[in-house]
């Protein structure tokens, strides 16, 4: 009798866990069959030295729908810095990195209960920036009339560009041209005027009017008219603005015909932007 009434005991401890498969923490029904908590550091990213880096938790989840506290810290930094990291305990942690090379941080999430297991996220940091030299108009310059649209009489040639300064671990350049300028919109309302995906690093000089389609793997994307093709200034007094990107390997290659101004374009791929600049012009 006391041997099946022990039985008994165990089988209603085993029910009130939902039973004996289950993942979740149920020693001695102290954590009630705690799930234990998942934290997500956030994606990888590539940014600049002395930029200030912003990791999010805020991926992370509890599948009880405990609240979470958090914890952050270094795994490892390159050799020398002294990087520090702000709002260690909160869901966003901040940092400025001081040396260039790789920082790997650890973030682990509570739930009142239990730690999760800790889960990383990698920041390479790089000491240089891209530049662009050799270019047909900078600095605000006029945009000559072969630069235009052939709609106001221009010749609708894409510009000439040189890269220089390209960050180290650059695997692919893109290049995108807008105008913010009414009727066009700030952001991620400007017009898209060009867009180059795809070129390999080592393509730094474009010549102008270049087909770049004949690099490997290069597209053009789509500009403001559904054209998969440059499309020059055509508004007097707009400001156009070009950036080239150097991007790390982990960048998804681009397919298909992708519609991106700047804006866009740095919103989607700012975990894999290594370096860019930008050069401005106005048609007269």
């Amino acid at each position: 009798m006391k041997a099946l009434l022990g039985y008994g005991l165990v089988a209603v401890a085993l029910a009130g866990c939902g039973g004996g498969g289950s993942v979740t923490d149920c020693a001695a029904l102290v954590n009630s069959c705690n799930a234990i908590p998942i934290a997500n550091a956030g994606g990888a990213q590539s940014v600049l030295v002395a930029s200030t880096v912003t990791l999010d938790g805020s991926g992370s989840s509890d599948a009880n729908g405990n609240p979470l506290s958090y914890s952050w810290s270094f795994v490892s930094k390159p050799m020398g810095s002294t990087a520090i990291l702000a709002n260690s305990a909160a869901t966003k942690a901040m940092f400025v990195p001081d040396q260039a090379g790789i920082y790997v941080v650890n973030l682990t999430v509570n739930d009142t209960k239990a730690n999760s297991t800790p889960n990383t996220v990698t920041i390479t940091a790089s000491n240089t920036n891209l530049s662009i030299t050799q270019a047909s108009f900078s600095g605000g310059s006029s945009i000559p009339l072969r630069f235009a649209a052939t709609s106001v009489g221009g010749s609708n040639t894409s510009p000439q560009l040189s890269i220089g300064d390209i960050p180290q671990g650059t695997h692919r350049f893109a290049i995108v041209m807008d105008d913010e300028m009414a009727p066009c919109q700030p952001g991620l309302g400007a017009c898209r005027h060009w867009g180059v995906f795809n070129l390999p690093v080592s393509k730094t000089y474009i010549t102008e009017g270049e087909n770049l389609l004949l690099q490997a793997g290069a597209l053009y994307g789509n500009n403001y008219t559904g054209a998969a093709s440059y499309i020059g200034p055509s508004a007097s007094g707009h400001t156009y603005s070009l950036t080239v990107y150097a991007l790390s390997a982990a960048a998804p290659f681009i397919t298909g015909r992708p519609e991106y101004n700047r804006a866009k374009f740095d919103l989607d791929f700012k975990e894999f932007i290594l370096g860019k600049a930008t050069i401005t012009g106005v048609y007269p």
